[in-house]
């Protein structure tokens, strides 16, 4: 299903810190979240759904979304994840106009000011490029 390049690519929670708390649940078994609701690895989008509300994260799906995939790292072991190709181009050509938006969380630990903007398209692209290399081998540091 290809997307429209106008759709927002990432899914945005409204609280990063509950959204990163969750995943550390999910990661290690330990409730990190600590507001009375469990939080096992989901099996279904239904349960992600349910979770993503109890954890108070504001994160919402895409209707996009109709399938589940959960990968579980090891440490010793290079995971490897590849962007789907459409969000890939989608937002390739989103950045051919618009700048490239970081979550406003990063404000908070910048001095409180958000990143100037790129100067061109070429800048964008190369940030792009970064970005998506190190989202296909950040192990969360």
């Amino acid at each position: 299903m290809a997307i429209d390049p106008t759709e927002p690519v990432n899914m945005v929670p409204v609280n990063y810190e509950n959204w990163g708390k969750l995943v550390k649940s999910w990661a290690t078994g330990e409730d990190y979240v600590k507001n009375g609701h469990k939080y096992p690895v989901p099996k279904t989008l239904d349960e992600v759904k349910q979770q993503l509300k109890s954890a108070h994260t504001g994160l919402t799906l895409p209707a996009r979304i109709q399938h589940l995939q959960v990968v579980v790292g090891r440490s010793d072991t290079l995971l490897l994840r590849l962007p789907p190709p459409d969000l890939v181009k989608a937002s390739e050509k989103r950045l051919t106009t618009e700048d490239y938006a970081l979550p406003a969380f990063y404000n908070d630990h910048y001095s409180g000011q958000a990143p100037t903007p790129l100067p061109d398209k070429a800048a964008r692209m190369k940030f792009h490029a970064q970005r998506i290399g190190d989202y296909s081998i950040a192990n969360c540091q």
